[in-house]
Parts: C-alpha cells; sequence; structure tokens
C-alpha cells in the first residue's frame, strides 16, 4: 500500500556497507526484496547472533523511518488504496494486512496513514520473528479471516512474496508496483499488474 523500496535500499545499504566496508559497489537490490528481516541480515553476515541481528533489524528499521520523514512528500498510500478498503468495506468483503515489517513499522504506518480507520492493530499480521517467510503471513493471515488461502486474493509487489503466494495456492495473485510493465511479477505467479489501485478490477473478486 506504500511504495517504499527506495527508502528500505537507502537504510539496508548503510547496514551492508557498515558490515562490509571493504565493498564499495552498491548494495544489489534482490538481496533485501521479500524476505523478513533476519534471513536479509543472516545473508549479509552469516557470523551476527541471533541478538546482534536483532539490533541491527531495529537500527535498519529506524534509519528508513528517518529516510521517510526527510521525504515526507513522497510518504502516502498508493493512488486509490483508501477507496480500494473502502469498497471492500462497503461489499462485505473481510481483508487484512501482512506485512514483512517489524512492530516499530506497523507503529509509524498506523501513526502516519492512519490504518486504524480499516484495520485493528492487534490483527496485522507482521514481522515478529515468528514467521519464517512472507508466505507463511499470508497463510497467517488468512487463517484469521477464516477463509481458505485457495479463496483468497493477494496484492503483492516483490517477486518473493508473489512466488511464496502462488506455490502456496492463493486463489488470485495481483502484482502492484511503479514501473511501467510488471512482466517480471507476472512471471513469477501474479494473474494481473496494476500500478494503483485506480487500476483494480473488482470483477477480480467474483472469480
Amino acid at each position: 500500500m506504500f511504495f517504499d523500496t527506495r527508502f528500505h535500499v537507502i537504510a539496508w545499504s548503510e547496514i551492508y556497507h557498515e558490515l562490509h566496508p571493504e565493498d564499495t559497489n552498491p548494495l544489489d537490490q534482490s538481496l533485501i526484496c521479500g524476505p523478513c528481516n533476519e534471513a536479509i541480515l543472516k545473508n549479509f553476515a552469516p557470523w551476527l547472533t541471533d541478538e546482534e541481528c536483532r539490533q541491527y533489524s531495529e537500527r535498519k528499521e529506524e534509519l528508513y523511518r528517518q529516510v521517510c520523514r526527510r521525504n515526507s512528500d513522497s510518504v502516502h498510500l498508493v493512488a486509490g488504496a483508501e477507496q480500494f478498503m473502502q469498497t471492500l468495506r462497503q461489499k462485505g468483503i473481510p481483508f487484512a494486512l501482512a506485512s514483512a515489517s517489524i512492530q516499530s513499522n506497523i507503529d509509524f504506518y498506523f501513526d502516519t496513514f492512519h490504518l486504524g480507520r480499516w484495520f485493528r492493530k492487534e490483527d496485522v499480521v507482521f514481522d515478529n520473528g515468528t514467521y519464517a517467510n512472507k508466505g507463511e503471513m499470508h497463510l497467517e493471515a488468512a487463517r484469521r479471516l477464516q477463509v481458505p488461502f485457495s479463496q483468497t486474493l493477494v496484492v503483492e509487489d516483490s517477486k518473493f512474496a508473489i512466488s511464496l503466494a502462488s506455490r502456496n495456492g492463493a486463489g488470485r495473485i495481483v502484482a502492484i508496483g511503479e514501473q511501467e510493465c510488471g512482466d517480471d511479477l507476472l512471471q513469477v505467479g501474479a494473474a494481473h499488474y496494476i500500478r494503483s489501485f485506480h487500476e483494480f478490477d473488482y470483477n477480480w473478486l467474483n472469480d
């Protein structure tokens, strides 16, 4: 619901180059798009202890929030997101939020985007250390909605998360992104690609 990849890249780049000061190359973005923080950090630096991973994770997210605040003009929900959620509510269609973010970021999103209009914070599935990947979060969100995952529609913006949703048998996957063409997201399992929620076809909910 928030196009923030560039902000995550800035924050992760600082963490990566702190761990690898000898590497002056730009961070490979494919390393950070999709996995949970712990998995990213273990990939960056396998020698880190669990406690060090937790500390680096918290620090990375604080850096991320600082970048967001410095770029406040770009910190807004994807166009049409509010109307999308309001329409789902009016149609009586249950929906849930599953995020690979940690608690501190969920708090930030609720404060910044006033998400309490549509979600209860305690119902949000997030990276609390108990999920191996975003796919497990999708499954937990469906469980909380009391809906078989095969009957869900998943909206995602990363190849990693889309591939997991496809592998787990999501009913339909809609990819969303900022690029003009989403072929890379369609190739890993998405049925449709949109650039904003204004392009969402509500007939997809009826198939």
